[in-house]
């Protein structure tokens, strides 16, 4: 679980587009592409300052969250408002990265080749890859090549510097929270839930297409069945189906706690009963079918798991903290941008 999250492909410049300014926003027929026989190409669905974004890299963003809501959902009429969130949240995604880029372009932010190869390095180190295999994983994940992927990483790199300077250095944890949040869920009872389970994973980019969606939905029902029949055991179909670094122990995670894993993977663990087996469900890092093999109450008997306990939570109220002042400076940066969103038809 150490890919990079991606994004969608960068924009399709139009040339007759980039001549816009900060007050006068192309227009919405010249930002349209189409074929000689009137058939839709792409268009440009929202401008950030100078900077298009196109229809294709919208539907990209969105695509693999209307797959899952399409599956979801038996109501035509649910789906379709359900639809127009998922697309208006990949648009203001998309509008954010342009607006964290441009910060980035004022500072003079860049990230030199010889940093990301050595992320490359690293990630093909940690899992044992030649180039090749690398270059295989990456295409599991939605990159056609491990040059995109690179441009990919260039970008995340460059964000994430921004973030540090911008957002990083201004979160603030009060260790009285700290404390206060301790005695509510621990207090005099000196103990935590801890839970044990296996899953499968397939991995899977953010920006799937619903074809790539699709079939790993298939490939863990199939999966799922043949635990839920009897036909083979968890373990058994863990180590053939997964691609987690953990295939080979039967995809068992051990103990932990709740902030051990990703949000949506916890989400669903701690939601389970003991022996439960999930159905798929999609975290960040791919598609998921798990089974839950315990539940203990972990007495805390020493300072350190003390410490532990309140290092989670510390690291719980950062996050809610970090999202609060992201969203904060993400709003100030909006507010003084040029934002022309095109997206009335498509709703």
């Amino acid at each position: 679980m150490r890919l990079w999250v991606p994004r969608g492909l960068s924009a399709v410049i139009i040339a007759s587009t980039l001549g816009a300014t900060a007050v006068e926003a192309p227009s919405a027929r010249a930002a349209t592409l189409v074929s000689e026989d009137g058939t839709l190409i792409d268009r440009i669905v929202a401008v950030v300052n100078a900077e298009p974004i196109t229809l294709y890299e919208l539907r990209r963003a969105a695509a693999p969250y209307l797959a899952l809501e399409r599956r979801k959902s038996s109501d035509d009429g649910e789906f379709f408002i359900k639809a127009r969130k998922i697309i208006r949240e990949a648009l203001d995604t998309l509008v954010s990265d342009l607006l964290v880029y441009a910060v980035a372009k004022q500072m003079d932010i860049t990230a030199g080749p010889e940093k990301i190869d050595a992320h490359i390095k690293k990630l093909a180190d940690e899992n044992g890859w030649t180039e090749d295999e690398l270059a295989e994983q990456l295409k599991k994940v939605g990159f056609a090549s491990i040059s995109e992927y690179r441009r990919h990483a260039e970008r995340e790199m460059i964000k994430s510097q921004v973030l540090s300077i911008k957002v990083l250095s201004r979160v603030r944890v009060d260790e009285r929270d700290v404390e206060a949040r301790y005695q509510k869920e621990i207090g005099t009872r000196g103990t935590i839930e801890e839970r044990r389970a296996s899953h499968i994973l397939v991995l899977l980019d953010e920006t799937a297409d619903p074809a790539k969606v699709a079939d790993s939905q298939a490939r863990l029902d199939a999966a799922r069945k043949l635990i839920a029949d009897g036909i083979e055991t968890f373990d058994e179909v863990a180590r053939r189906v997964s691609e987690d670094s953990n295939k080979k122990a039967g995809g068992d995670l051990g103990w932990f706690q709740r902030g051990d894993f990703d949000p949506s993977f916890d989400d669903v663990i701690f939601a389970m009963a003991e022996a439960e087996l999930s159905e798929p469900f999609r975290s960040r890092f791919g598609m998921h079918v798990a089974i839950l093999t315990g539940i203990r109450e972990r007495e805390l008997t020493s300072n350190e798991d003390v410490e532990t306990a309140k290092r989670r939570i510390r690291l719980e109220l950062r996050e809610k903290e970090l999202s609060r002042v992201y969203d904060q400076w993400l709003r100030g940066l909006r507010n003084e941008a040029f934002v022309d969103l095109r997206t009335d038809d498509l709703e």
